[in-house]
C-alpha cells in the first residue's frame, strides 16, 4: 500500500503518512531508502529527538564509509533519557560517525520559562537525487528486535500515526540545510532566540517555515488568534498541556469558530483537566487504539470562507515545545498540502469512530 500523496501540479511537495492502516515501519523504511540513494560526495544532515533504530543508524555509517558527508544531531536528554544511548554509543565510535554524531545538551535553561530546551524537531536533509528535506513528526524510535518495555514508555512510532513531508523547493531546502549545519556545529543556550538567523521566516510562494527558539515565542498562538470569526479549525494534537493554549482555544470558540480536536489518549500527553476544560465547549475526541498505537500527528486545518491553510511540524501544545525547544513549524495555503492532510484527518476520524463503536 502506498504511503505517499503527490501531484504533478505540486512538484515541491510529497506527503507520507504512517499509521495502523499503513505498512509497518513505512516511514522508517522511507528514511532508509533516502539514505541509500545518496552517493559518494553527497550530504546527509539530520536532527531528531529519539533514535533507536540500529539498522538505520548502520545505514548512516555505511553512507559515510562510501564517501557521504553525514551529520547527526540528536537530543541528549529526551524525556525517556536512556532510549537513545545504544545508538549514540554505536555511532560515536571512532570507526563510525565519531564526532559527526552530536548529542546536543543544553547546560542553561530557558531564561523566561525555566525549561530545559530540547532538540524536538524532526528534520532530515538529503543532497541526492536532488536536494530535499523530510520533516514532520516521525522519529526513528523503533528497533528490531523490539523492547516491549520501551514501546510502552514512548509508544510504537513505527505503527502509530505520523507524517513526513518532502520539500524540494530550494528557497526552503537551502536554509533548512544551513540550519541543520549550524545546529550541529554551534554552541547553544538561551541567547539563541535573539539570533537573526533564528528569527527569519523562510518563505516560498504559499508556504512559510518558522524555526524555534525565536524571540517571538507565540507564533502559533498569534496565528490562531488572527483567524477570522466563523472559521473552522480541525486539530490533530498529540500533546496538549499548556494552559494558555487551552484558554486561547476557548477564546476562539467564543468568537464563533467551529473547533474539533483529535488528541492522543494518554493523560500524560493530554491531561484530564484539558479534556474537562475543553469538552463542554468544543468537539473533543481521544484516539484510543486497542493495541496502544499512538496518534503522534500534529497538524491544524484552517478553513475560513474560501481560504484554507494547514499548519504542521514538530510543535506540541506544551510549554516546552511552545517556548523552549528547537522546533519547526510549517504554515501553508497550498491546496495540495491542505487536501492531503484533510484526507488524513477524515481517515483518522473514521478509524476513531470505528474503534469506539
Amino acid at each position: 500500500m502506498t504511503i505517499s500523496t503527490s501531484s504533478p501540479g505540486n512538484p515541491h511537495f510529497r506527503v507520507f503518512f504512517g499509521g495502523p492502516d499503513r505498512s509497518p515501519r513505512a516511514l522508517r523504511d522511507l528514511l532508509h531508502s533516502h539514505v541509500s540513494a545518496v552517493p559518494s560526495g553527497g550530504e546527509i544532515f539530520w536532527a531528531t529527538y529519539y533514535f533507536r533504530d540500529e539498522a538505520l543508524a548502520d545505514a548512516l555509517v555505511q553512507a559515510k564509509k562510501r564517501g557521504v558527508s553525514v551529520r547527526l544531531t540528536l537530543e541528549a536528554n529526551p524525556r525517556s533519557n536512556h532510549v537513545n544511548l545504544p545508538v549514540l554509543e554505536m555511532l560515536q565510535r571512532a570507526d563510525n560517525l565519531a564526532r559527526d554524531c552530536r548529542p546536543l545538551r543544553h547546560s542553561c535553561p530557558d531564561n523566561l520559562h525555566w525549561k530545559n530546551p530540547r532538540v524536538h524537531l524532526k528534520l532530515y536533509y538529503f543532497s541526492h537525487p536532488k536536494p530535499h528535506v523530510l520533516t514532520g513528526t516521525f522519529n526513528p524510535s523503533g528497533n528490531r528486535p523490539e523492547d516491549p518495555r520501551i514501546l510502552e514508555e514512548i509508544g510504537d512510532q513505527d505503527r502509530g500515526h505520523n507524517h513526513l513531508v518532502e520539500i524540494t523547493d530550494s528557497r526552503l531546502v537551502i536554509p533548512l540545510r544551513d540550519h541543520l549545519r549550524l545546529l550541529h556545529g554551534s554552541r547553544h543556550g538561551p541567547w539563541e532566540r535573539l539570533l537573526p538567523r533564528n528569527n527569519k521566516v523562510l518563505t516560498a510562494g504559499d508556504t512559510s517555515i518558522y524555526l524555534f527558539p525565536r524571540l517571538r515565542r507565540d507564533v502559533l498562538r498569534r496565528k490562531l488568534l488572527a483567524v477570522p470569526e466563523g472559521a473552522i479549525l480541525r486539530m490533530a494534537i498529540s500533546h496538549l498541556n499548556d494552559a494558555e493554549m487551552g484558554k486561547t482555544l476557548l477564546t476562539l470558540k467564543k468568537r464563533g469558530m467551529g473547533i474539533e480536536i483529535l488528541a492522543h489518549d494518554t493523560e500524560r500527553r493530554v491531561p484530564q483537566w484539558v479534556e474537562t476544560l475543553l469538552d463542554a465547549h468544543l468537539l473533543f475526541r481521544r484516539y484510543r487504539h486497542p493495541q496502544g498505537f499512538p496518534m503522534h500527528n500534529k497538524f491544524i486545518l484552517i478553513d475560513t470562507h474560501g481560504t484554507r491553510e494547514v499548519i504542521f511540524g514538530s510543535m506540541n501544545f506544551s510549554k516546552s515545545s511552545l517556548h523552549a525547544n528547537h522546533e519547526l513549524l510549517v504554515v501553508s495555503s497550498s491546496p495540495f498540502l491542505y487536501d492531503a492532510f484533510e484526507t488524513r484527518w477524515k481517515q483518522m476520524l473514521d478509524e476513531t469512530e470505528a474503534m469506539a463503536s
